[in-house]
This record gives C-alpha cells, sequence and structure tokens, in this order.
C-alpha cells in the first residue's frame, strides 16, 4: 500500500532531525561532562599542590577549611601510616582500607577507587608527598553524588536544548507536511468532483507558489469544461429542437396550405361586403403561420432555401403587416420607424422573417393590453446597445440592426444569455422555441442577438453584416 505525501514528507525528514540534534545534543553532553570533571580534578589537583607546597603540619582545621574550598574530605598520614589530621573526625580510629601506593597527581576522577564511609560513597585517591622527607601522605575522598550532581548539571542544558529544537523542529516540519498534503488532498478531491461532472472552482488560497498554480491549472480546466458541457447542452437542445421543429412544421405546413386555400377560395366564390376584412384578416394570420412554419423548416434544416439579397425595410414592412392584425387584437400600438436609407443584407429570406417575426409577436404579447411595441432598424457605427450579458461583436459600418422594443414588464434579468436558449422562458404556457429560433437564425447569418433592459423598456436587438447594396 503506498504511504501519504505527508508521511513521505514527514518521516525522511523526522529521521534526520531526530538523528543530527540527538548526535549534536550527545556529544555536547559528553563534552560538557568531561570539561566538569576536568574542572574538578584541577581543583583538587590544585589544593593539594597548595598543601603540598605548604610548609605547615596537616592539621585538622587545615583540612577542614581546605574540605569547605574544595568540598572534598582530607586524611592526613604520616610516614609511617598513621592518621595524623582529618576534616572527617569519626574516620581517625578506622581511616579507611586503602593500599600503600599512591600518586602525585589525579588524572581522573572514573579510574579512582571507591570507599563507602556511613553509607556515602566517596571517590578515594591517595597523594603522596615526594617534595619533603616526611615521607606523609593525603587521602582525598571525594563524594561521588557529587561529581555525579556536577555531570548531570553539566549534561542536562544540552540535553534540553536539543530536545527543544527536536520538538519545535518536528512540530513544524509536521506542520508544513500536513498543511501541503492537506491542500494537495483538496485538489485531489476537486479533481473527482470534475469526473462526477462538478465544475465550480475551488479556492486558491496561500499555499506554495506550486500548489497554487496547480489550483489555477485545475480551476481553468473548470472553467473550460465547463463551457464545453454548456456547449454540448446546448446543442443536444438546438438538436432535439431541430428534430421537434422540422417533426411540427411538416405536420402544420400542409394543413395551413390547406386552410389558407380554402379561404381564399371561399373569398372567391362569395366576395365579402364592402369594409368587411375579417377574410383578409384570417388570411394574413395564415401567412403569418406559414411564415413561422418555414422559419422552423430551416431550423431544422428540413428545407433549404438559397441565401439572397434582402430589403431589410421592405422585411420590416411584410413583418409589420403580418403582426398587425394580432397587435390591435391585443390592443397593443405596433409602430413602425424605417431608416431614412436603404438597408440591405445577404441570407436566407423565410428564416430571416420568421426570426423577426418571432421577436415581434413577442414583443406584443410582453407588451400586454395598452401596450407600445416599435420596430426599427439602422447602421451601428461600431458600438451597440446592448449591455446586458450578451454584447455584439460590432462590424464597424458593415453591421446594421435590426431592434424590437416593448414596454412591457419584462423578462428576469438573471436569465441573461440563457434567455435565448431552448426551452427556455418566462411565459407560464411558452415552450421557448421562439428566442432560440431567432438566435440560431442571426447566428446562421454572421450575426448576434442580445438584449437590453432600459428605462422600462425591453430591447431585443438582431445584427446582421451589411452588403454593399446597402452603400
Amino acid at each position: 500500500m503506498p504511504r501519504s505525501l505527508r508521511n513521505q514528507i514527514l518521516v525522511p525528514l523526522v529521521m534526520l532531525q531526530v538523528v543530527a540534534i540527538a548526535a549534536i545534543a550527545v556529544s555536547s553532553a559528553t563534552l560538557a561532562a568531561r570539561r566538569t570533571e576536568r574542572e574538578i580534578v584541577d581543583r583538587l589537583n590544585g589544593v593539594v599542590a597548595s598543601l603540598g607546597d605548604a610548609s605547615f603540619p596537616f592539621t585538622s582545621s587545615v583540612l577542614v577549611r581546605m574540605q569547605g574550598l574544595s568540598g572534598a574530605h582530607f586524611i592526613a598520614y604520616d610516614s609511617q601510616g598513621h592518621v595524623t589530621a582529618t576534616s572527617f573526625p569519626r574516620l581517625r580510629d578506622q581511616p579507611p582500607a586503602l593500599d600503600s601506593s599512591g600518586t602525585v597527581r589525579l588524572e581522573t576522577l572514573a579510574d579512582s577507587p571507591t570507599v563507602e564511609l556511613d553509607g556515602v560513597r566517596y571517590i578515594a585517591t591517595r597523594f603522596v608527598d615526594t617534595k619533603t622527607a616526611a615521607g606523609r601522605s593525603l587521602l582525598v575522598l571525594y563524594p561521588e553524588t557529587s561529581w555525579r550532581q556536577a555531570r548531570w548539571d553539566a549534561v542536562l542544558p544540552p540535553l534540553i536544548l536539543g530536545g527543544t529544537i527536536l520538538v519545535l523542529m518536528v512540530g513544524s516540519t509536521a506542520w508544513i507536511a500536513q498543511r501541503t498534503s492537506r491542500r494537495i488532498g483538496e485538489v485531489q478531491r476537486q479533481v473527482a468532483r470534475i469526473a462526477g461532472g462538478d465544475f465550480h472552482e475551488m479556492e486558491v488560497g496561500d499555499s506554495a507558489a506550486e500548489i497554487e498554480d496547480l489550483i489555477r491549472s485545475v480551476n481553468r480546466m473548470c472553467v473550460d469544461l465547463r463551457a464545453m458541457q454548456q456547449t454540448i447542452q446546448r446543442s443536444e437542445r438546438m438538436k432535439v429542437l431541430a428534430q421537434v421543429a422540422a417533426g411540427m412544421a411538416h405536420q402544420m405546413r400542409n394543413a395551413l396550405t390547406g386552410a389558407r386555400l380554402s379561404v381564399q377560395l371561399y373569398a372567391r366564390r362569395h366576395p365579402p361586403p364592402e369594409g368587411d376584412n375579417s377574410l383578409a384578416v384570417a388570411l394574413r394570420q395564415l401567412a403569418m403561420m406559414e411564415e413561422q412554419v418555414r422559419g422552423m423548416l430551416a431550423l431544422g434544416k428540413a428545407e433549404q432555401r438559397p441565401h439572397e439579397p434582402i430589403d431589410v425595410v421592405a422585411l420590416l414592412h411584410d413583418v409589420h403587416a403580418l403582426v398587425e392584425p394580432a397587435a390591435e387584437h391585443a390592443r397593443v400600438t405596433l409602430q413602425l420607424d424605417p431608416p431614412a436609407t436603404p438597408l440591405h443584407t445577404f441570407g436566407e429570406l423565410a428564416s430571416l422573417r420568421s426570426a423577426v417575426l418571432n421577436l415581434t409577436l413577442n414583443a406584443v404579447e410582453a407588451a400586454g393590453q395598452g401596450g407600445q411595441v416599435a420596430m426599427a432598424a439602422g447602421q451601428l457605427n461600431g458600438e451597440s446597445n446592448g449591455q446586458q450579458d450578451a454584447q455584439v461583436n460590432g462590424h464597424g459600418d458593415e453591421t446594421i440592426a435590426i431592434t424590437i422594443s416593448d414596454n412591457g414588464a419584462g423578462p428576469d434579468p438573471g436569465l441573461g444569455e440563457s434567455l435565448v436558449e431552448p426551452f427556455v422562458t418566462t411565459k407560464e404556457e411558452g415552450v421557448g422555441l421562439g428566442l432560440a429560433l431567432a438566435h440560431e437564425v442571426a447566428a446562421a447569418h454572421g450575426g448576434r442577438l442580445c438584449w437590453t433592459r432600459r428605462d422600462g423598456w425591453t430591447c431585443f436587438e438582431l445584427t446582421l453584416p451589411r452588403t454593399k447594396a446597402s452603400a
């Protein structure tokens, strides 16, 4: 089983730190212990040397004073081995048994023999006076507990310091490893969420630069995948829309053609009285429905028509004539404001007329009783009036715009660009196909459809490339 990233970072560093700090601490403690022992030995040698150089006899009072200075007890012997003085009175009658060998100078405490007196163990060293002929000697008894305490006092600070540094270093290393592995774990979970279809970005935070770059890369991937997902969903919806539109249009076209021919035949056989426009209105409504059917057929690719030059002004007049009866019935004021100069584009007349027709009918519905709808067209000078999320890719002087505006309540501003997607609608009885059809027609003609809400008016703007015929 593979080890976690945290353990791969933490274990080697901790082991290296433990070995390094332990070696430093032990070495420092050993050197401190040796230095302390050397100080004790030098101090004892100094005391013995001072006594040896003295010409006065060794008395108990002198040895007691030396005991206070050095911390060791002293026993003085004459040449016969009898105790002449001591700083330890109880040892006068029962001195410790010690061989007759002696030394001139003490080298180490660890190698010296030990004796136990009154339950206390002493390091015993016998010094022989070689400078005088008296043959006297001096036994030095240094408490073993004092020696060990001195060594421990010297060893303890390096060990405490080393342990403290070790704990701090291990703690900081563990914190860094935990923090790094946690962020990498978050990236791993984010990738798992991406694999599950969740393309929301994660917070970059203040991690290491490499991890931040990795998170930014994952976030960019989320943005790209989300856009790709939306494109795929849109393509799927458009495919379904095209299939539905083509199926419905095939069924409706025959019925509409038959109904229009029947009304025309009836009007020919039985002309209506003068002033009665009911049959003419019916024929215009049927013509309007036929235009919508043609647009759905073009959207579904079931009926391909050749592209041709299109007079935008004439197109607006045709749509105005088709929608005017519906506007009168809904008691909506329909106003056409044609441009002063001719405007031409190149495309499929049926689908383009169906797109403008759908936009106008939607505006009449949105305006409601007593509302107003305005139809207009004009040339764009490198700028667009659309400020909602969808912006026009301006073609400068080669772009014209058809605008359909109404003073109704307007769609939900939160819909943004999704308003022109298939099956997205704010109407209770709508299916969300009219704007999708207009959007696809605009894209097929090299333009765009956008919308904006300003000063109580909702404006849909259909941009199209302008042809030389307009010049």
